[in-house]
């Protein structure tokens, strides 16, 4: 005899059927039971349905003949019809005796009166037809777009460390050339790092600790990252798309060059060539080469040479970054036209005008870049790869820039670029003065050589009035009159101008907006930007103006709306650049306007080192004022605001205890090497150093027994002396790591990373040896009337490269070594006065490319270790 754990699972189960069975009810129960459910169903139970008893399969196949007839009892057909539902054997039983091809769940109806024969052949071929179509388009789209096809999905091409595929719960360590199938799940593990190459001929890059499957439907192929980083270079496809899907996110594309990372915080897509498509919580976004996009508000956005450092060839990746950047910084070099001290096109353009914008002819301009890239181009075999993937070739290029130049010199030394306020729509327009004949000639031959002459329609005066009848809505159109020419997508914005230029004077130069304008030429025009934000607010679709009420109040609280003008200007004398931008006012500044305070010595400028490779300094109102005003604009129900729901949660009065013991002083900057450690410091005014030392500590203990959960973090304040001199270290209790140092000194707080660079910054600060009071920081200064700013921002980053350097090889190091090389320090100034916000800089701004600073640096925790060469 057979011990029971020697039984097959079949023998089991049909000995547990027959306990069940064995165990069942009587008889008078099962007929008092039928009765209950005859009563709550509403239906008359005949005597012998409470004898009958349906026990088993046999017993309702001997009743489907008379199911089938019809010639059972309602309580009986219901039970045989439940039993069908639930049992496959006897459904198939079934249909095998009434020879349907589906089942009528419906109760037995009465057999219908018979009617008499019609011809149904016509409409039989027709249904037949149709259904044959039918099939074949179904069977068509099924195996374009939805079959599975057979075969490897991918297949290993390297493997540096240790990479697993994961199937069936199992897991299998991969090797160079093993394949993976549909819905094999591949994992690698840290520092480690491997590629695919997908059946469409695509590579995927995956970075350590990234785990992904491949798929495949019709002609799509679908890379499903669950979590990790991974570079993609999609092969050139005629049909179907590679699809990269993250658990937030999906990125389409047909053939480029991009990044996925995908995380805790939501994912990041990166693009170095090509475009991309990705699509988000409903959004659709097309992304060019470096464009960025992340899924979360809380996910900020990086470097895109961060994005590629992982990779073996990051310094391929690195070397084109570094190429455009070079290429941009030498055209930045390229010196634009001189400067402008007035415009005949300024006083007749109309009244209404809500946006001007000045730029110098360009043409020349243009043709030297043109010239810069080629020189390039010929020198970078780097940038030869880069342009030859998803670019046309240089001769197109060329003749765009051939077009331009040749028009520019039928020009004069301006054009300027108007919007007017419009009812429906803005509408804008392009004016420039006309020197010489013959430019409507080559606007129209231009045209027929790239077979647009029906969609850009040249005009002069004597043909406007009659264009309307043959206007087109995608057509542009150019107006040569004799000494100007107006270029416009919108007919109407066309006819306008016309008649304005034909009048003379409009007025618009001797208004408000106009003179700001005025007063920027009277300086020197280089380009000139100037917006009536006010208007443009008030005359904003009525979509686009459309708030809820609490979003609008926040909005006339901020202080936002008293927005008037923006004049922003950039001029080059001597070869110098000249960069200033004006906000002004209706009024006084207030609430969020005017938060930034008045020009006065920042002293904490003096904490800071030359050695700085980046500093923010400012100067705010007092910070009380600013919580008042927060208070203002979060104000809800009952008077109650955040701020009154952020005291009740920690416990203190933050207007009181916080805000009034801090000054409008406050400085953040990276002040010393970068490794291992960032050497970053803040510094920040303090009026009562003993209260805001207590309304830490308060706030700290608050926080931590706020933690909860196993992820919880305790944190304390722990002071020490060192030299007569107090410092402070935030401890996490629970890791031991020391997460910041501060200490206060000459009323400041000063924050950083290690009690060093504490140190540091305080024998800055004695010796006097400061950034703020260099030489060389102040012969950067803007030259104006002002001895003191508002806030200030320093970039020096060239010397952080060069330690750098030693960890790069090959051509990349080379081409950073350049940019380093070339690179220089910049500062850009604010001033806040009574009713305007102003900034300046005679700094070349993008003469540097920031991003590049990106491809020198490996972050600093587990899992990103500088990678040296």
């Amino acid at each position: 005899m057979k011990r029971h754990n020697e039984l097959n699972p079949d023998e089991l189960l049909n000995n547990a059927i027959e306990a069940v069975r064995a165990g069942g009810p009587n008889s008078e129960a099962v007929a008092a039971s039928a009765e209950r459910i005859a009563d709550r169903l509403g239906i008359a139970m005949p005597s012998q349905a409470a004898v009958e008893q349906i026990r088993s399969c046999e017993d309702v196949r001997a009743l489907l003949d008379a199911y089938r007839k019809g010639t059972l009892s309602e309580a009986r057909s219901l039970l045989v019809k439940a039993h069908l539902g639930d049992c496959g054997a006897c459904l198939r039983v079934f249909r095998e005796g009434s020879k349907a091809a589906t089942v009528d769940w419906s109760a037995p109806a009465a057999s219908r009166r018979p009617q008499a024969p019609r011809n149904l052949r016509p409409a039989f071929g027709w249904a037949l037809a149709f259904s044959f179509a039918l099939l074949a388009c179904v069977a068509f789209l099924y195996r374009a777009y939805w079959q599975v096809p057979p075969g490897v999905r991918a297949e290993v091409a390297s493997i540096d460390g240790s990479a697993y595929l994961i199937t069936d719960g199992r897991d299998r360590k991969l090797a160079a050339g093993d394949t993976l199938g549909e819905g094999d799940r591949l994992r690698t593990n840290g520092a480690s790092r491997a590629v695919l190459r997908l059946s469409d001929g695509s590579t995927v890059e995956l970075n350590e600790r990234t785990a992904l499957e491949v798929g495949a439907r019709g002609r799509n192929m679908t890379v499903s990252l669950d979590g990790g980083d991974v570079i993609v270079q999609a092969a050139k496809r005629t049909s179907g798309h590679l699809y990269v899907r993250t658990p937030d996110c999906r990125v389409a594309v047909t053939g480029t060059v991009f990044t996925v990372n995908s995380g805790i915080k939501g994912s990041r897509v990166s693009v170095l060539e090509g475009a991309v498509q990705v699509s988000h919580s409903g959004i659709h976004s097309m992304l060019k080469p470096g464009d960025q996009i992340t899924t979360s508000d809380n996910l900020a956005p990086e470097p895109l040479e961060e994005q590629v450092s992982w990779s073996p060839d990051r310094q391929k990746y690195i070397g084109i970054l570094a190429q455009l950047a070079l290429l941009e910084h030498k055209i930045s070099q390229i010196p634009l036209p001189g400067p402008r001290y007035s415009s005949d096109l300024l006083p007749r353009v109309p009244a209404d005008t809500l946006l001007y914008v000045s730029i110098p002819n360009l043409g020349e301009f243009l043709a030297q870049a043109n010239q810069i890239f080629h020189d390039q181009l010929s020198q970078s075999q780097e940038l030869q790869q880069w342009w030859a993937k998803g670019h046309n070739n240089t001769e197109q290029l060329d003749a765009l820039v051939t077009k331009i130049h040749d028009i520019s010199t039928y020009l004069g030394d301006e054009a300027v670029v108007v919007g007017l306020k419009e009812t429906s729509h803005p509408g804008f327009a392009v004016l420039a003065d006309v020197q010489k004949s013959g430019l409507a000639e080559l606007l129209r031959k231009q045209a027929a050589d790239e077979g647009v002459a029906d969609k850009f329609i040249v005009l002069d005066e004597q043909s406007l009035p009659s264009a309307g009848a043959t206007a087109n809505n995608r057509s542009a159109y150019a107006l040569v009159r004799p000494a100007e020419v107006i270029f416009s997508n919108d007919l109407g914005i066309l006819k306008e101008l016309n008649a304005q230029l034909s009048a003379g004077a409009s007025g618009f130069a001797a208004g408000d907006f106009g003179k700001q304008i005025a007063a920027a030429y009277d300086r020197g025009a280089g380009i000139i930007l100037a917006a009536d934000l006010h208007e443009m607010m008030a005359n904003a679709p009525a979509h686009m103006a459309v708030h809820s009420g609490n979003r609008a109040a926040r909005m006339a609280n901020s202080g936002i709306e008293e927005l008037r003008y923006l004049i922003a200007e950039h001029r080059e004398t001597n070869g110098m650049p000249q960069n200033r931008l004006n906000l002004q006012f209706s009024g006084t500044r207030e609430r969020v306007a005017s938060w930034l305070a008045a020009p006065g010595p920042i002293g904490s400028l003096d904490f800071v080192s030359t050695n700085a490779a980046a500093a923010v300094a400012g100067l705010s109102k007092d910070p009380k004022a600013i919580a008042d005003d927060i208070i203002a604009m979060t104000a809800k129900g009952a008077g109650t605001s955040g701020f009154d729901e952020a005291n009740s949660k920690l416990g203190i009065n933050l207007r009181e205890d916080l805000m009034a013991n801090l000054g409008g002083d406050f400085l953040l900057a990276l002040d010393g090497p970068v490794l291992p450690t960032p050497s970053w410091k803040a510094v920040i005014e303090v009026n009562n150093t003993s209260q805001l030392e207590s309304t830490l500590e308060r706030l700290v203990q608050v926080t931590s027994a706020q933690q909860q959960g196993p992820k919880a973090h305790q944190v304390a304040i722990d002071p020490s002396d060192s030299n007569g001199q107090r410092f402070y270290a935030v401890r996490d209790v629970t890791s031991g790591a020391v997460v910041a140092n501060y200490t206060f000194s000459g009323g400041y707080m000063i924050i950083a990373p290690t009690r060093a660079l504490l140190m540091d910054a305080l024998k800055t600060h004695a010796n006097g040896t400061s950034l703020g009071r260099s030489a060389a920081f102040r012969a950067l200064l803007p030259k104006d009337e002002n001895e003191n700013y508002s806030a200030v921002a320093y970039q020096n980053l060239s010397p952080v490269l060069n330690p750098l350097l030693q960890y790069f090889s090959g051509e990349s190091a080379d081409a950073l070594r350049k940019l380093a090389a070339d690179s220089r320090p910049t500062v850009i100034c604010a001033f806040g006065q009574q009713n305007r916000i102003e900034v300046a800089s005679d700094s070349r701004l993008f003469g540097f490319d920031f991003l590049t600073l990106g491809a020198l640096l490996e972050r600093n925790k587990p899992g990103h270790k500088l990678v040296v060469q």
